[in-house]
């Protein structure tokens, strides 16, 4: 009885020390950002930790959301259906997925290219679409499960003669933006632009730092000490307040699975 009372509480301890570690690290991330004001973008042409508030616009290409058709520079799309088992209930995520372009970032004093692969987003809701089950959704979010083998039609129904049961369970079609002209804030890595034009006004790109490989454990370490990148289609303290939400829940818990551990001892 004691071991599987020590086991438990072994059980808690590990799952709180994860809970604090996924909190703690979006702290870090805030006091990072709070720490340190916004750079120009003409000072990006020197190398290092970067941070930068200003306009997003289009460099090249830009991303069309799935459910929407809009033209965005990132699009984190999600697709959630709600499910229901006696007197329990929820919303699944089926398929989710994010679509980037590398796009420029311009303040007062130029611009600078942000490369997004490596990159974590926090984006806000621009669209939510709602489906019932049984019934044909928007012609846009059609042609999205028409091209997509993970999600299947919710516009299905069985014939029972006098009328037809729908069977399709209801869904939500969510995308977070970061759409051209928005303000957004990146913390990352810069890195003098090797193809910039001589009187260019794109002085640098912005982007995760290279890391060199060192094994398994060492690129574990390294991730887990490598300066952050992100990017958030806020201002710096839109940025930093999001970072804090996010590590509430999270630290709660942990917390939480520590004391009720301690009281299990």
């Amino acid at each position: 009885m004691v071991l599987g009372l020590s086991t438990f509480a072994l059980l808690l301890v590990l799952v709180g020390i994860a809970f604090l570690g996924y909190g703690g690290r979006s702290v870090r991330d805030a006091y990072r950002i709070q720490a340190n004001d916004p750079k120009s973008a003409y000072e990006a042409r020197n190398s290092g930790p970067f941070e930068i508030e200003g306009t997003a616009k289009l460099h090249e290409e830009y991303v069309r959301s799935p459910f929407t058709d809009a033209h965005c520079l990132v699009c984190h799309w999600k697709v959630e259906e709600y499910r229901s088992s006696g007197k329990n209930s929820h919303w699944a995520t089926i398929d989710e997925g994010t679509w980037w372009r590398p796009f420029r970032v311009e303040d007062d004093t130029g611009q600078v290219l942000v490369d997004p692969s490596g990159a974590r987003f926090s984006l806000d809701e621009s669209s939510r679409i709602h489906v019932d089950g049984g019934t044909m959704p928007p012609e846009t979010v059609q042609q999205f499960i028409d091209a997509n083998e993970d999600v299947d039609s919710e516009n299905t129904s069985m014939d029972l003669k006098l009328f037809k049961l729908k069977t399709g369970n209801d869904r939500r079609y969510i995308e977070e933006r970061l759409d051209i002209g928005e303000t957004v804030h990146v913390l990352g890595h810069s890195r003098p632009d090797p193809d910039r034009e001589f009187g260019s006004r794109l002085y640098a790109i912005v982007g995760a730092q290279k890391r060199l490989d060192s094994g398994f454990l060492g690129n574990l370490l390294a991730r887990a000490m490598e300066p952050p990148f992100l990017i958030s289609d806020t201002s710096e303290g839109g940025a930093v307040r999001r970072l804090l939400y996010r590590a509430a829940v999270p630290s709660i818990i942990g917390a939480a699975c520590l004391v009720f551990a301690v009281a299990w001892l």
